[in-house]
């Protein structure tokens, strides 16, 4: 999985690079064909933004999150594309397959 990381007005810390890198790592455990993330960090007046895009073979999650605090926002972001991809295998797995919609029609 390729990381690619943008700072708008903020720099980027190893430290923050390493949180956010752990906290994808975690989701590799469920999605299995990641191919690109990329994090963009930026701040705004007292506003931290954090926005996740997460590219797979086969689909693309975005999220954002925006609080006072960086660390959370990343956080945040995180749980959304966590939630999105646990909808996205839950109708994976829920749809029915081809061959028995098949097997039903000519019967």
């Amino acid at each position: 999985m390729k990381v690619h990381y943008t700072g708008r007005h903020v720099e980027l810390t190893e430290p923050l690079k390493q949180f956010t890198k752990e906290r994808l790592d975690k989701m590799a455990t469920y999605l299995d064909d990641i191919i690109d993330v990329h994090v963009i960090l930026g701040v705004e007046k007292h506003r931290h933004e954090a926005e996740i895009t997460l590219k797979t073979r086969a689909n693309a999650f975005v999220a954002s999150a925006t609080t006072a605090d960086m660390y959370a926002s990343i956080t945040q972001a995180i749980e959304k594309l966590d939630v999105q991809a646990h909808k996205h295998q839950g109708k994976r797995n829920d749809r029915p397959h081809e061959s028995a919609k098949a097997g039903a029609i000519e019967e």
